[in-house]
């Protein structure tokens, strides 16, 4: 079973910050980290969860309505914890110049909804390209109709859907994807499903897994999983309880 800090160790600092991908980063038993990315109005690609600025930072209003310059003056880690004012939103270039020189895997996740960020699919993709990041980054998205952009702009990007509710017709999204990933809410996975997704050569991934008990059962489920977590602290006693 695989760790995937999720928006990096969220636990011990802001969310999405380079502080939170460093955690993550120094730790050999993390596997990767997933990261959150929207465009902004002079298109460059950053890394926050939300649409907006307010729960995570000292701004307000809409990403894809500011510029990057404006961005970067904000405080992004205050509201975690003091010691983190220092804390800007990172591009999404920046993470890949952090990451470049280790085997860390990013789950980039892109934040579309039809195309509420026009290019943003180009603009990672050209990230990708310029780091040669294919071996270490997984593009994802609820929006699946952008998941299937991302393969066919670019074929040699691992491309990944994240499914929201009970998962249906599996394979026609894989099809229509073209997709070789597949990550989901922890209660709609069975042993089942999780043994027919990987027999066939879909990564499996759960989101979001913080409870201990939860991931020892998935671990039972089959040790190839990825799980993603706020808590990589839970995930290593798990790990150790069961070595």
């Amino acid at each position: 079973m695989k760790c995937i800090a999720h928006r990096g160790w969220s636990s011990k600092a802001p969310e999405n910050t380079l502080a939170a991908f460093r955690l993550a980063m120094e730790e050999t038993w993390i596997y990767g980290v997933e990261l959150d990315v929207h465009l902004t109005k002079d298109g460059v690609p950053v890394v926050i969860h939300d649409h907006t600025l307010e729960r995570t930072t000292n701004g307000n209003g809409f990403i894809k309505e500011s510029m990057y310059e404006e961005l970067r003056k904000l405080d992004a880690g205050s509201w975690f914890h003091s010691s983190f004012a220092e804390e800007k939103i990172p591009s999404l270039e920046e993470v890949f110049q952090l990451f470049k020189p280790t085997s860390c895997q990013i789950v980039v996740e892109l934040k579309q909804t039809g195309d509420f960020y026009l290019g943003l699919e180009k603009a990672v993709i050209e990230l990708i390209e310029k780091y040669n990041m294919y071996s270490q980054v997984l593009v994802a998205s609820f929006d699946h109709e952008s998941v299937r952009m991302v393969k066919e702009l670019d074929r040699h990007v691992e491309t990944g859907f994240i499914v929201l509710g009970q998962p249906t017709m599996l394979i026609d999204q894989l099809n229509f994807t073209g997709a070789t990933s597949v990550s989901m809410h922890y209660a709609y996975l069975t042993k089942a499903l999780v043994s027919t997704l990987l027999e066939n050569g879909v990564r499996v991934g759960a989101w979001t897994v913080d409870d201990a008990k939860v991931m020892e059962t998935l671990k039972d489920y089959s040790p190839h999983m990825h799980i993603t977590t706020n808590k990589p602290e839970q995930f290593l006693k798990v790990s150790v309880a069961s070595s």
